[in-house]
């Protein structure tokens, strides 16, 4: 004997709640069976998409998906002209990331006017909200009320009112690069990435809580300013047995940090990635260098008279002594 109506809803309800991914069609026609699914599922799923209490999209796998909308949400679609509820949609599709009024114009076809002002009548019910981009903003960003927006919206941690906060990136790095230098000239260990994070949460200086990836970004910004050095092998030491050892990364400090620029700070054979080969006459030398050429060639470093026999043979000795050392 066929379920009653009610029981059969009671029963769609059940299952849409228990999946917050939804519900396929063929999941509803297996759980039913093909003749209930077609004379008493198909009849309350129509209901409910009336009601605005279910959503449906093309499935992956094909088919449809189902998802269940909330009572209190499906409250205030009510009354929404078809224009609006399309708005809607296009937001609820854009997720944590969000979607501007031009973008949803071009994918629904709706004159801007009218995505105005279903933008605003929706805003009005707190069924969507308007956020800050830090990629567009002079640009409105649409998304759903109760999400919260993506790093690629506010960029994270790093970012204070839609702007990159300087001055907070500049005291984590100074906490960061105090811990490498103390483990290293002190104790002559390195450190890893996670006691950085500990180190660092610690401090209380960020209001938020701040990622292993977030941390990362810190040390390689160190890293790309020569003030620490990542070590290629994880090191061999104790752990303390309250908890595992850290995976690393590991940093030690640098042991000639630059901390100002000149003609030899910039000499490329520093870090010439072949030096060990070159050698006056070889294949790899000074005297054919581009890029030791390059450097000499700068005006402060030329010879007070180019003519002069004796300045020239002092430069190439010089660059051949260079090689040599």
């Amino acid at each position: 004997m066929a379920a009653a109506p009610a029981s059969v809803k009671q029963a769609v309800l059940d299952l849409l709640a228990s999946s917050a991914r939804g519900v396929t069609d063929e999941m509803l026609t297996e759980k039913f069976g093909l003749e209930r699914m077609q004379s008493l599922v198909l009849p309350v799923l129509n209901t409910m998409m009336q009601a605005n209490r279910l959503n449906s999209r093309a499935a992956e796998g094909g088919g449809v998906l189902f998802t269940l909308v909330d009572e209190q949400v499906a409250s205030k679609l009510q009354g929404l002209s078809p224009e609006m509820m399309m708005v809607y949609h296009e937001i609820e599709r854009a997720g944590s990331n969000g979607i501007s009024s031009g973008e949803i114009k071009k994918k629904t076809n709706i004159q801007q006017n009218t995505v105005t002002k279903a933008t605003k009548e929706l805003d009005r019910r707190s069924l969507i909200k308007r956020v800050k981009s830090i990629h567009q903003k002079t640009q409105k960003i649409w998304m759903l009320y109760d999400l919260m927006p993506s790093t690629a919206i506010t960029g994270g941690p790093w970012y204070t009112d839609n702007e990159f906060d300087h001055e907070f990136v500049t005291e984590i790095c100074k906490i960061a690069e105090s811990q490498v230098k103390e483990e290293w000239e002190v104790n002559g260990r390195p450190t890893s990435l996670q006691e950085v994070d500990r180190r660092i949460a610690g401090s209380g200086v960020s209001q938020e809580a701040l990622s292993n990836a977030h941390i990362r970004q810190i040390l390689n910004r160190l890293v790309f300013d020569g003030k620490v050095e990542e070590l290629a092998a994880p090191p061999m030491l104790p752990h303390s047995s309250d908890r595992p050892p850290d995976a690393g990364p590991w940093f030690k400090s640098c042991a000639l940090a630059v901390t100002h620029y000149d003609r030899f700070t910039s000499l490329p054979c520093g870090v010439c990635p072949v030096f060990d080969q070159c050698a006056p006459g070889g294949v790899v030398s000074p005297e054919s260098c581009v890029y030791l050429n390059q450097w000499w060639e700068e005006p402060d470093l030329q010879p007070a008279d180019p003519d002069s026999t004796a300045d020239a043979n002092a430069a190439a000795a010089a660059r051949s002594s260079m090689a040599v050392e």
